[in-house]
Order: C-alpha cells, then sequence, then structure tokens
C-alpha cells in the first residue's frame, strides 16, 4: 500500500516538473532546430501528461520526432527570346542603291567611249541617208538620160512629114493607130518623163554642179522636141528657106541635147 502511494506521489511530482519546464525546454528545442533549418511541429496540449503517462507505463521508451517536409527547388524556367526583326527594305530604296552603284562603278574614259559611240552612230545614219539620196538621185538621172537618149534616135524624116501631113487635118480625121503615130506620141510621153525627173533631181540634190546638170538637160530636151514641132510646120508650108531655118534650129538644139545628156552623166557618176 504504501508503495503505490509513493509510486503516484512520485509520477505526480515528476509530472509537475515537466509541465513547468515543458515551455523552457520546447522553446529550446525549437530555437536549436531552427538555427539548424529544420522546422518543428507544433506538440499537442497534454503532451507533458502523455509523456509522463507513456514513460510510466512504457518504461523509459523513445519519443518519435516528426521530419519536417524536404522542400526541393525547382529549376527556373527558361526564357524564350523573342526572333530578332529583319530589316526589310523597300524596292525604291534598293533601286536607288543600285542606281548610285552602277553610276559610281563607270569610269570617266567610260562616258567619253560612250559618247563617242553615239557620234558614231549618228554619222554613220545620216551618211546611209545621203548615200540612199544619192542613189536615188542617181538612178532618176539615168531614167532621164534612157528616155532621152530613145528621143534623140526616134526623130527621123519620115516622122517630120508625117507629123507635117497630120497638121493640115481636121482633129477627127488624123492617124492614131500607124506605127508613126504610136511613135510620136511616145516621143511626147518621153519627153515629159524626163522633164520631171530632171525637176525632181534639182529640187532634191545637194550637188550644185548635178542640179545645173539637170536644169541644162531639162531645157534642152523641151528645146528639142519644140525644135522638130517646128520642122513639121515648116514642111507642112512648103516654105524652103522656112524649112531651113527650122532644120538649122533643130541641129542646134540636138547638139545641146546631146551635150546636156553628157554633162548629165559626169555629175550622176553614170
Amino acid at each position: 500500500m504504501r508503495r503505490r502511494l509513493a509510486t503516484a506521489v512520485l509520477l505526480v511530482s515528476s509530472a509537475l516538473v515537466v509541465t513547468a519546464c515543458d515551455g523552457d525546454l520546447v522553446d529550446a528545442i525549437e530555437s536549436g532546430l531552427a538555427s539548424e533549418g529544420v522546422t518543428l511541429p507544433a506538440l499537442p496540449d497534454g503532451g507533458g501528461d502523455n509523456a509522463g503517462e507513456g514513460g510510466g507505463e512504457g518504461g523509459g521508451g523513445a519519443v518519435e520526432t516528426p521530419q519536417p517536409p524536404v522542400e526541393t527547388e525547382q529549376p527556373p524556367e527558361p526564357t524564350q527570346e523573342p526572333p530578332a526583326e529583319t530589316p526589310v527594305e523597300t524596292p525604291a530604296e534598293t533601286t536607288d542603291e543600285t542606281g548610285d552603284a552602277a553610276s559610281s562603278s563607270v569610269p570617266w574614259w567610260g562616258w567619253v567611249l560612250l559618247v563617242l559611240l553615239a557620234l558614231t552612230i549618228v554619222g554613220l545614219v545620216v551618211a546611209s541617208a545621203r548615200r540612199r539620196r544619192r542613189a536615188g538621185t542617181t538612178a532618176l538621172a539615168a531614167q532621164a538620160d534612157g528616155q532621152l537618149s530613145w528621143v534623140r534616135t526616134a526623130v527621123d524624116d519620115p516622122l517630120v512629114r508625117w507629123r507635117a501631113a497630120q497638121l493640115g487635118l481636121p482633129a477627127d480625121q488624123r492617124d492614131v493607130d500607124s506605127d508613126l503615130a504610136r511613135r510620136w506620141a511616145l516621143l511626147d510621153q518621153r519627153v515629159t518623163a524626163a522633164t520631171t525627173d530632171l525637176l525632181t533631181i534639182e529640187s532634191g540634190t545637194d550637188d550644185d554642179s548635178l542640179k545645173q546638170a539637170a536644169a541644162l538637160l531639162r531645157q534642152a530636151a523641151e528645146g528639142f522636141l519644140a525644135s522638130v514641132d517646128a520642122l513639121a510646120r515648116a514642111v507642112a508650108t512648103g516654105d524652103q528657106s522656112r524649112i531651113a531655118t527650122a532644120s538649122q534650129a533643130l541641129t542646134a538644139d540636138t547638139a545641146l541635147l546631146d551635150q546636156g545628156r553628157q554633162r548629165l552623166r559626169q555629175a550622176a557618176r553614170l
């Protein structure tokens, strides 16, 4: 009986001591654990009594201390940099830079060569135009000379007498179908065509010698045709003196025609 009473008194005394020292002991344990970086969970109420009872009942068993959760540091998330913006050149700027580079890359002697090339091209074009004009003038001169050459050989005594016989007839009775009639008509047409070509040469050529030769031959051709017609009219009258005068005039105009043709050939280099 006394042993049970002593044991109860001892238990009560131990509980009081534990209860009195409970606050200081807990603070000391928490401060020590805090210094080591460990977090101590809070004790439940009535822990001293339970501990005393457990110690008394368990005979000094070890008290398990709950371990704090270990905090793991998460690695920082990588930050993604925005893509760099590529500068966009406008077509106008590109064209200007290209033009400046091209203009600056041409040396001064290059521009001189370009100017000389342009002048050469212009000279060739002008020379070609002059050659074409000269060729056209030469062709006209040759054509006129050929027409007048035929006229020169077509005039003879039968043609003059035919023309004289036709002058005394009425217009409706004149011959238009014979060879002499066709020759006379062709004679007038060819003289007209030759004088037209010679007028074109006079107005279109820059060569003074050729222009003068064309003018003289044109006048000689017109004078020759007029002399042929004058001789026919003199033959129609039967006056010998008039016929002789007209014949002399035709001879002179024929000589002028020959001289004019020769001068034209020389000036036109035929």
